[in-house]
């Protein structure tokens, strides 16, 4: 095919799936990409780019359909570029996942013997933390509310989100009347939704600072929402203005709210607007534990908590240990830590420590067990690091499969063995998997 080939339809038969779930065809040396195909289903697709020798493409139609497809209970599946497996049977999405982490370990020569019973729970509903767009159309002299289309720029309009937990308050096409109704309508750029355990905290971005009637007009619409939530049983809200790009946010509603948290291990850990915070409670409660059991700390024992966030793991293992270190590159989150522990009476140290930085751990005394979760980049710097020390005892949880696979490659050439490892589906109907991996010492092999 040439490039003037961009705009033809062709029938094609999907063989295999990318990391990121697009489905997979082959045509004499050309290679297609899919979005929402199946292996096993003949497809109508019409060709849209080329890039890197692959033909991506738009799906048409499913002429043969795979076992394994559903129909996407999403109205704005496709469109919406968030949930990417909704056409797919919930079980062929973990089995899909679960694949895919083993291919990244073979490739990488990481052997595991046992793969333990994949972490989910319920599919829909899960996401406690999102960031909506909104755009303002001059033209149209509307606002758009939802999220970015897949591989584009542009928001796409979304009604409500059946990820989100369910609530008055997520109700998008209120949003858009509501801000609409403003006379700062076109300043408002994004809406963050965080559910803690306590409350749902909804964050607005502006250009500028809002006026005194608009600010009413939200904190009415708002108590009124919350009105209809507490007749069902419903989480209380919280309204945030954030009007400056670094600034602090300022809370609408109410005068004096609670401090959001959410419990791990029967522990209320505190959360601060802008901390990360793994999106799905129950599978992050269920991957604490399996960690807290595979790694199984005792009370003497030096633990290492790498990239340790506000504590998800931290607070839980120091229950457990008189002697965790929690390290963290940011000051801000360090001082988080340590008033955590404190608030909780735990024994826990927090240091600051740029872990992207090779050798920052060097000052530090050996722990018996490390304990990491780094970003998706993975934790390239600190392999060699924990290689030269033979500490007995790391466990890896990762976003990422293919850097996970990479940094376990080293640390598997430096004597070190995969003993139990497993996935959690953190992401429901996407294509996004966690996995974590317990790794012991074992010696080199002078074979």
């Amino acid at each position: 095919m040439n490039q003037g080939s961009n705009g033809k339809t062709l029938t094609l038969t999907i063989d295999n799936m990318t990391s990121d779930g697009q489905g997979v065809a082959r045509s004499g040396r050309d290679v297609y990409f899919v979005p929402g195909a199946i292996p096993g289903e003949q497809v109508e697709a019409r060709i849209e780019k080329r890039s890197k020798k692959i033909w991506h493409s738009r799906l048409l139609k499913v002429i043969t359909p795979s076992e394994y497809r559903v129909p996407a209970p999403c109205p704005h599946y496709l469109r919406c570029g968030g949930c990417d497996m909704q056409h797919m049977t919930y079980e062929r999405q973990v089995e899909f996942k679960q694949d895919r982490v083993a291919r990244e370990f073979a490739r990488q020569g990481v052997a595991v013997s046992d793969w333990a019973l994949p972490i989910v729970a319920e599919p829909w509903g899960y996401r406690r933390k999102a960031r909506l767009g909104v755009r303002y159309s001059k033209e149209q002299n509307t606002n758009f509310v939802g999220f970015r289309e897949g591989a584009s720029h542009h928001i796409s309009n979304v009604d409500r989100c059946a990820v989100l937990p369910d609530h008055p308050a997520l109700e998008w096409q209120d949003w858009r009347q509501l801000l609409n109704s403003l006379d700062a309508r076109a300043l408002v750029t994004q809406i963050e939704v965080i559910a803690a355990d306590n409350a749902i905290a909804l964050v607005l971005r502006a250009l500028k600072p809002l006026q005194d009637g608009d600010r009413n007009k939200l904190v009415s619409q708002l108590k009124g929402w919350q009105k209809q939530g507490e007749e069902a049983g419903l989480l209380p809200l919280q309204l945030w203005l954030r009007s400056e790009k670094d600034g602090e946010a300022e809370c609408l509603w109410p005068a004096q709210p609670d401090t959001l948290h959410h419990f791990v291990d029967g522990m209320p850990l505190n959360l601060a607007l802008t901390d990360f915070v793994q999106v799905n409670g129950d599978v992050n409660r269920a991957m604490v534990a399996q960690a807290l059991e595979w790694l199984a700390p005792t009370e003497d024992e030096r633990i290492w908590d790498l990239f340790a966030g506000h504590g998800n793991f931290s607070m839980p293992l120091a229950r457990r240990s008189k002697h965790v270190v929690a390290l963290e590159v940011q000051n801000s989150m360090v001082t988080s830590l340590a008033a955590q522990a404190e608030q909780l009476a735990l024994p826990l140290q927090a240091v600051c420590a740029d872990l992207s930085d090779e050798g920052r751990l060097a000052h530090l005394e050996s722990p018996n067990a490390i304990l990491l979760d780094p970003p998706r980049a993975g934790a390239a710097e600190v392999m060699q690091d924990i290689a030269r020390r033979r500490i007995p005892r790391v466990l890896y949880v990762s976003c990422d499969a293919a850097t996970l696979a990479r940094d376990l490659n080293v640390l598997s050439q430096q004597g070190y063995a995969v003993t139990k490892a497993g996935i959690m589906d953190m992401f429901p109907q996407t294509h996004h998997v966690e996995t974590m991996v317990l790794l012991e010492y074992q010696g080199k092999s002078h074979g």
